[in-house]
């Protein structure tokens, strides 16, 4: 069968404010090429449509994914394209009412008992980690056997009830899955944001699945389809590695786990396996300042890591302690020191607008990142995630308002807050007073004699700039 993935469309440009078309920051995803990997060894093609990157609307979308006559639909999404998700749906089946349409990704896994209630078209949902749920149903549907039994499914009864079949046995042993089936992606149309990559071209890889930690109250792990956290080995992951050097040429990775290199042992054999390969590879990852130590850093940088990438959150110790972090203001501190000392650039990000969190509370964070004074920073709104167990008190004690599709516009006001427009000039005040130090200035214009981190600097001032100019349009 020929199946179909899609990525739906979603106005990435505005998502930072800017009114011009954004190219920049849309990394090929990594999900729907797992599940390629897994759908063309039993015999089954598979096409990529990948919306947001090739910039179509809603109707381009629909028109391109009909042409490629597919046999099976497949579409993954985050929430916050859900509703651009839903209406190419509906749309697909006004036009083409027999093709089936399975559903995926973090919204599907997050609300699993509202989807097919909020989207009638859908015929079969796939929550979690879908490789071998869709593969199955796919094997099924080309044989035109039942489905019923298979695990991991979720679909409508000849009455129209839901049907839940059980949660599928999460796979052990991810060195058992092929490596994504990167033969699907455009790659010239995916291109790091400034801050994510030095060198072209560069693509993303995960060497793990699921969350070590799972505390975080702003954060929802998929409920009964959540999954535990599973490492590859560090084998595996540099004989990916490879093959990406040498099959696509790929220059520089980035590691997309959550928190990459939880384990010492295992971050120590990564780094020997790495040296031995001599690939011309650098790389960026993803961490958690409570588990990173100053002799694994320097070894990682010694292979090629440049830069890491932590969540700092809040620069007061009780919003940290009530969204359950797990983390200290001290640990931060540390981790930003041992970084620096072994030499590699560092990514962070705050949220800003938590629930309980004053304006003062809100100056508190500017200050402890101004101290930090880490290479690139970003200051997030609060987000109410559904479902999430901070949701019910963000809900309690404050509101939730219209934002758009701009990720620094509130979406949510904390009653401690007079009003979203208060907040968004907090969130702004956050970036000038940031960037417009001296200390950063200075800094930056010395690290800009290399032309690798001119042009990311150039290319993350056009943001700045557009992110500073925007203005709330508000209904």
């Amino acid at each position: 069968m020929h199946v179909v993935l899609v990525i739906p469309p979603f106005d990435l440009s505005a998502s930072f404010g800017s009114k011009k078309r954004m190219q920049l920051g849309v990394l090929a995803p990594l999900g729907v090429g797992y599940l390629a990997a897994s759908l063309e060894p039993r015999g089954h093609t598979v096409t990529l449509i990948d919306a947001i990157a090739l910039a179509l609307n809603q109707d381009e979308a629909v028109d391109r994914i009909l042409s490629a006559r597919p046999d099976v639909i497949g579409i993954s999404c985050v929430t916050k394209m859900a509703e651009n998700a839903y209406a190419v749906i509906a749309a697909l089946k006004a036009r083409a009412p027999d093709i089936p349409v399975v559903f995926g990704g973090a919204h599907a896994t997050s609300f699993v008992e509202r989807v097919l209630d909020e989207c009638p078209g859908i015929d079969f949902l796939v929550p979690g980690e879908g490789e071998i749920t869709l593969a199955d149903l796919v094997d099924r549907l080309a044989e035109g056997r039942d489905w019923g039994d298979l695990p991991g499914l979720v679909y409508r009864e000849g009455g129209g009830q839901v049907h839940c079949t059980p949660v599928p046995e999460p796979v052990r042993d991810l060195d058992t899955l092929p490596n994504p089936a990167r033969h699907i992606y455009q790659s010239e149309l995916y291109l790091p944001l400034p801050n994510q990559a030095r060198r072209k071209p560069a693509t993303t890889v995960i060497t793990s699945r699921g969350c070590p930690w799972g505390k975080c109250a702003f954060c929802y792990q998929g409920g009964r389809y959540a999954q535990p956290y599973r490492q590859r080995s560090a084998a595996h992951v540099v004989d990916e590695l490879g093959h990406l050097v040498k099959d696509f040429g790929i220059r520089e990775v980035i590691f997309w786990d959550d928190n990459f290199g939880m384990s010492r042992t295992w971050t120590e054999e990564f780094c020997r396996r790495l040296e031995q390969e001599r690939l011309d590879i650098t790389w960026t990852a993803q961490m958690r300042v409570n588990t990173v130590r100053p002799e694994s850093l320097k070894r990682m940088a010694s292979v090629g890591c440049y830069n890491v990438y932590y969540g700092f959150e809040s620069g007061n110790q009780e919003l940290l302690d009530m969204i359950h972090k797990g983390i200290t203001l001290d640990e931060i501190r540390n981790a930003v020191t041992w970084a620096k000392q072994a030499g590699m650039e560092i990514r962070g990000s705050f949220i800003l607008g938590l629930p309980t969190e004053t304006p003062e509370m809100s100056e508190k964070t500017i200050r402890f990142a101004c101290e930090l004074n880490v290479d690139w920073m970003i200051f997030f709104p609060y987000i109410v995630r559904r479902g999430t167990p901070l949701e019910e008190r963000a809900l309690r004690e404050g509101r939730v308002v219209d934002s758009g599709t701009n990720m620094h516009l509130p979406s949510y006001v904390p009653n401690t807050y007079a009003s979203a427009e208060q907040l968004e000039a907090m969130v702004k005040r956050a970036y000038r007073r940031y960037y417009m130090r001296p200390a950063f200035i200075g800094r930056t214009l010395w690290q800009a004699r290399k032309w690798s981190r001119l042009k990311n600097y150039a290319g993350a001032a056009r943001i700045w700039v557009d992110m500073m100019r925007s203005r709330s349009q508000r209904p």
